[in-house]
């Protein structure tokens, strides 16, 4: 009898580029704040032991879910309800401490001052705990240890938002009554060895910003969301990781080193979702594949509008620099650069806030990470990738693009599937509905033209703006010593 063959290797290597590969029954992609906040309070509601959240930013005045209206308690509120409701239950929340200066965040230590928090079993603490200028970047929940989620979504004003990106909605509001712009982001949830790994990092995290060791619990059965179908079952995802070289704790570059793999592995078609494009050595990387003829189409979804004087000149500066070397390299028509919209008359840019990538339909990766320097060696990160080995799970990465494009086109994900699978080029089936008719309103805008580039150079104090690595004396005098920026 002939020898059956052997299942292709896998993609992912514990230790290198990612910290593990762990079994999962349930996976779930949840688009746009609005889907996470409803997933994420029916999980809350049913948390028995321990809840465990940790965020770049985090406001306590949120609503979960503001179409309820007055029934749905602001976030602070309905946390400390759960608490005083279940005796047994402990909230550890763990949010970057610069946050009450760069983000929303309300939750100020201030003494003498009722807080929602103050409770024996709600243990809050701003983190510190990071080199000169790096911060606290994921974006993690676990509950009871067996249910997990992370992406790009913290728990916050300005995050929430309804799959139609509307120009105006009534519920898109801050605090203040405020109205933001359309907001895109993914957030993931997944169950099993992978939640509880997980888990694992969170409380790593916690501990190592002064809190408690959190014991391991009990396994008991996953508080997962009944509304929610998964995109996959009984699967494996890799965890991955960035942390920043601090006090006992090495460098972690696991993010960096999925990214390079994940597309130098790419052979039809390579899609990014990024609120930043900021990286030298991707950028290579896609030049690379596009001065090849055989190479994959790449598409970039990405933000044209940034926040602040700093923030334009280092990640929008340095974001031009790099479509502009990629349109030179592009010898074959194979790139694409495009930003969301809503409404054409005015335009109404939708805010692209999500970090995901997905390579063919065999491997999708999602989590916290940016295309930015400070995501690949300075910021802690957690990101989740899925690698197509079975026929479901290529199924599933394949679904997860056609609901994404199938939302940034305005029409239905099966026929968005339907038009790539007769054309095999994701390009061509973009623009197969982007030019269809004019009159849409919902597309994906090409992004405004810049004479191309025939080397990457970067915006000159680009090194200590958007720094890979701690900024330190050997650092510092690496990067006087270098000709680059």
């Amino acid at each position: 009898m002939a020898d059956s063959p052997s299942p292709p290797e896998s993609l992912f290597a514990p230790g290198e580029n990612c910290h593990a590969v762990a079994d999962f029954s349930r996976f779930a992609l949840l688009i746009d704040g609005a889907a996470y906040f409803a997933a994420l309070q029916t999980a809350l509601s049913q948390a028995r032991r321990r809840i465990v959240i940790l965020g770049w930013d985090f406001n306590s005045q949120i609503q979960l879910r503001p179409e309820h209206g007055d029934t749905s308690p602001a976030l602070g509120d309905y946390l400390r309800a759960l608490i005083e409701a279940k005796p047994a239950l402990e909230i550890h929340l763990l949010v970057w401490r610069n946050s009450i200066f760069y983000g929303a965040n309300v939750d100020l230590p201030l003494p003498l001052t009722p807080r929602w928090s103050d409770h024996p079993r709600i243990h809050f603490k701003l983190d510190d705990a990071h080199p000169w200028g790096a911060c606290h970047h994921q974006k993690i929940v676990c509950i009871d240890d067996s249910l997990a989620f992370t992406g790009g979504v913290d728990l916050t004003q300005g995050r929430w938002d309804t799959p139609d990106h509307r120009p105006e909605h009534p519920l898109r509001v801050k605090g203040g009554g405020e109205p933001y712009r359309p907001v895109h982001d993914v957030q993931a949830m997944v169950d099993g060895t992978a939640a509880q790994v997980i888990m694992d990092i969170a409380a790593k995290r916690w501990e190592a910003a002064g809190g408690e060791p959190l014991a391991p619990l009990a396994p008991m059965t996953a508080p997962w969301p009944h509304h929610v179908a998964p995109l996959l079952t009984d699967h494996a995802t890799a965890i991955a990781r960035t942390l920043p070289a601090y006090e006992a704790q090495g460098e972690v570059a696991e993010i960096r080193n999925l990214n390079q793999d994940l597309l130098l592995a790419a052979e039809r078609s390579i899609y990014i979702e990024s609120q930043y494009f900021a990286v030298p050595e991707i950028a290579e990387i896609l030049a690379w594949h596009l001065g090849r003829h055989d190479g994959p189409d790449v598409v970039l979804v990405v933000n044209v509008e940034s926040n602040g004087l700093l923030e334009q000149y280092v990640m929008a500066n340095n974001r031009d620099r790099m479509f502009a070397l990629l349109r030179h390299a592009d010898k074959y028509g194979r790139l694409r650069t495009y930003h969301p919209v809503s409404c054409l008359e005015p335009e109404c840019q939708i805010k692209t806030h999500s970090k995901l990538m997905i390579v063919d339909d065999r491997y999708l990766r999602i989590g916290s990470s940016n295309f930015n320097s400070r995501s690949l060696g300075l910021d802690t990160e957690c990101d989740l990738a899925l690698e197509g080995s079975t026929d479901e799970a290529r199924k599933a990465i394949a679904r997860t693009q056609a609901l994404l494009l199938g939302e940034h086109l305005g029409i239905p994900p099966a026929k968005f599937a339907a038009t790539l699978a007769r054309s095999g080029s994701l390009i061509d089936a973009i623009e197969t509905f982007n030019q269809a008719d004019r009159r849409k309103e919902r597309r994906l805008t090409p992004y405004p033209d810049l004479p191309p580039e025939t080397e990457l150079s970067l915006a000159p104090g680009s090194s200590l703006l958007d720094p890979d690595r701690p900024i330190d004396l050997k650092y510092l005098w690496d990067k006087l010593a270098s000709p680059s920026p």
